[in-house]
């Protein structure tokens, strides 16, 4: 086809001059998409899209020249769009999961500080005490521990109070730290 007739046909929305541009320039820009890209549905989308875009502009080209421009720069655009969004979505996974390994390294480490603190201050107790709380962490009830010990629910009582006392106070540094974070 000539290229004023194309221009004109595709300013009167005719289907058969689009056809033509299509089969005579799908196959190139197809293989133009696939030196940036290398995947066959995405080209093909892209090529596609270039197609509608065309489609909806199709008053404002005045030759053949101008078209075949036209939609190499539209497929290189999209292609290059395509690339830098792969590349910001590999960037932001690839800081997403740094940053979660990080709190992750981070956050275990501040964990087994505070179950060392816990442990050298829960040693720290005086036997009864350690025993009694220790029964008490495991889910024993007071009368279990009373009938366990032969010691009365007072006494356990008064165990536990002693022990909770001496832990809150030792670890109040902890407790603020924890409450800080």
């Amino acid at each position: 086809m000539q290229d004023n007739l194309i221009i004109n046909l595709l300013g009167k929305d005719q289907e058969k001059s689009f056809r033509y541009l299509y089969e005579k320039y799908v196959v190139q820009l197809r293989y133009f998409a696939a030196k940036y890209i290398d995947d066959k549905m995405a080209v093909a989308d892209i090529v596609q899209d270039a197609f509608v875009r065309l489609w909806e502009k199709k008053s404002q080209f005045q030759d053949e020249n101008t078209i075949k421009a036209f939609l190499y720069r539209v497929v290189q655009n999209a292609c290059i769009d395509l690339i830098r969004h792969h590349e910001a979505a590999q960037n932001y996974t690839k800081h997403v999961i740094a940053e979660n390994e990080e709190d992750s390294f981070l956050d275990n480490i501040l964990e087994t500080e505070i179950f060392q603190a816990l442990r050298t201050v829960f040693n720290e107790l005086p036997p009864a005490c350690k025993e009694v709380y220790l029964l008490s962490l495991n889910g024993k009830s007071h009368e279990q521990i009373s009938q366990l010990l032969d010691i009365s629910i007072n006494t356990i009582k008064k165990h536990k109070n002693n022990a909770n006392h001496y832990m809150r106070e030792r670890l109040k540094h902890i407790l603020s730290i924890l409450l800080y974070i």
